[in-house]
C-alpha cells in the first residue's frame, strides 16, 4: 500500500509512508533541527481533526522508555493538524505474529509483560488511560530481536471513542462493519463493551493481560471479533494449552497464567493495578536473552538438531527446548535465544516460525 507524502512542513520533511491505523496515516519524516527520524501522524478524516490536539495533549503527559514519546503538535496554514512522535525502529506486535510466530516462549512473554506494565504504570500515574490497547498499538524495537517494546497511540482512543461507543451502546451488538471496532473487541474489557466512555485504568490492565495470553498461547483468550463478546462478558478464561506445561516451561508459564487470570476478572474493582502487577513481575525470575533467527541445518538424532545463523557460531538445540513443538525438520526457521557453549552454542528457548500460506 502506498500513500502520497505530505508536503514539507517547517522543520519536518516526510520521506516515506509507514502505515495506517484506523484513525491516522503514519509517515517517516526527517526532523531538520535535531537531525533525527520521527513519526509524523496525520488524521484520516476531517471529522477527526478537532480531536487530534486532544490526542497530543494526552500522550504528551507520559515520559517513559516503554511509551512512544509525543514530540510535537502543530497545524499548517490550512489548519491541517500534524502529530510528531518518537520513531520506533521495528514493527508493531501484530506484524510480528504475521511473520509466522504463532506464540512466544514464557521467558519472552514475561519480559514483554513486565515492560508493558512499566509503561502502563507510568501512564496511569499521570492519570492517562489508553483505552484501546491491542497488538497494533505496541511497537517492538528491533523486530524479532525484541530489544524493547513501546506502547503507542495514547489518546487515539479519544478519536475512535464515538465509533466504538456508538457500537457499545447499541441495542444490537451482533454486527458492525467498523475495522476500528472489530480490531478492538478481542482486547476490550466487559465494562468497555457495556460503556466504552466510562472505561478506566482496570480496562487497560485487562487488555494487557489479554494480549500476553495471546502471545503465550497463540490464541485470543475469548476468541476474535463479534463472537468474543459473550465470552468476554462471562469472563471464563480457557486453560493453557498442553505445550505450555512442557517440562522446561511449566513453572514460568504457570506463574504468568496466575497473573493473567487475576487481570481477566469481570469485576474491574477486583483486578490488580498496573503498579501492583509490575511489582509482581519483579518477583518472577525470567531471562533477558537477545533473540535471533536461526535455521535447522541438520538433525543427527530425533532429540537434537544443529542450527545456523549467518555470520555466527553454530548452535545445538535439544528437542526439549522447543516451545510448542516436539521435532525438527531441516530448513525450518526458529526464533532462539543464544547461550555460549562448546563446541557449539546452545539454543534456548526455541520457537518455530509457522510456514506461511
Amino acid at each position: 500500500m502506498s500513500m502520497p507524502l505530505p508536503p514539507n512542513i517547517g522543520r519536518y520533511n516526510p520521506t516515506s509512508f509507514l502505515g495506517a491505523g484506523g484513525m491516522q496515516n503514519v509517515f517517516l519524516a526527517h526532523d531538520g533541527v535535531f537531525e533525527r527520524a520521527v513519526a509524523l501522524k496525520v488524521p484520516k478524516l476531517d471529522a477527526q481533526k478537532s480531536r487530534f490536539s486532544r490526542t497530543a495533549r494526552v500522550s504528551a503527559q507520559i515520559n517513559h522508555p516503554n511509551v512512544a514519546k509525543t514530540l510535537d503538535y502543530f497545524a499548517d496554514d490550512t489548519g491541517s493538524p500534524y502529530l510528531i512522535e518518537e520513531f520506533v525502529d521495528g514493527m508493531d506486535l501484530s506484524k510480528i505474529a504475521k511473520l509466522g510466530l504463532q506464540f512466544l516462549p514464557p521467558t519472552l512473554c514475561a519480559r514483554l509483560f513486565h515492560q508493558l506494565l512499566k509503561g502502563l504504570t507510568a501512564s496511569h500515574a499521570a492519570g492517562v488511560v489508553h483505552r484501546d490497547l491491542k497488538p497494533s498499538n505496541i511497537m517492538v524495537e528491533g523486530g524479532v530481536e525484541f530489544a524493547n517494546v513501546k506502547i503507542t497511540d495514547f489518546g487515539i482512543a479519544k478519536m475512535a471513542e464515538e465509533e466504538i461507543a456508538e457500537w457499545a451502546e447499541a441495542d444490537d451488538q451482533t454486527s458492525t462493519n467498523s475495522a476500528t471496532v472489530l480490531g478492538a473487541i478481542p482486547y476490550m474489557s466487559p465494562e468497555s463493551i457495556q460503556n466504552f466512555r466510562d472505561a478506566s485504568f482496570p480496562s487497560d490492565v485487562w487488555a494487557i493481560a489479554a494480549i500476553v495470553f495471546e502471545l503465550l498461547t497463540g490464541k485470543k483468550p475469548f476468541g476474535g471479533n463479534l463472537a468474543s463478546v459473550p465470552r468476554i462478558l462471562s469472563g471464563v478464561v480457557p486453560p493453557l494449552p498442553n505445550f505450555c506445561n512442557a517440562q522446561q516451561y511449566k513453572g514460568l508459564a504457570g506463574e504468568l497464567d496466575v497473573l493473567i487470570r487475576s487481570c481477566l476478572i469481570v469485576d474491574p474493582g477486583k483486578r490488580p493495578t498496573a503498579a501492583s502487577l509490575e511489582r509482581s513481575l519483579q518477583e518472577i525470575c525470567y531471562s533477558t536473552d537477545a533473540f535471533e533467527v536461526a535455521e535447522v541445518s541438520s538433525v543427527p538424532e530425533s532429540w537434537y538438531a544443529f542450527l545456523k545463523a549467518p555470520g555466527k557460531k553454530p548452535l545445538m538445540c535439544h528437542r526439549d527446548s522447543l516451545y510448542g513443538a516436539s521435532s525438527f525438520q531441516e530448513g525450518e526457521k526458529l526464533l532462539v535465544g543464544r547461550h555460549l557453549g562448546s563446541p557449539n552454542d546452545r539454543a534456548f528457548p526455541a520457537v518455530k516460525f509457522r510456514t506461511q500460506d
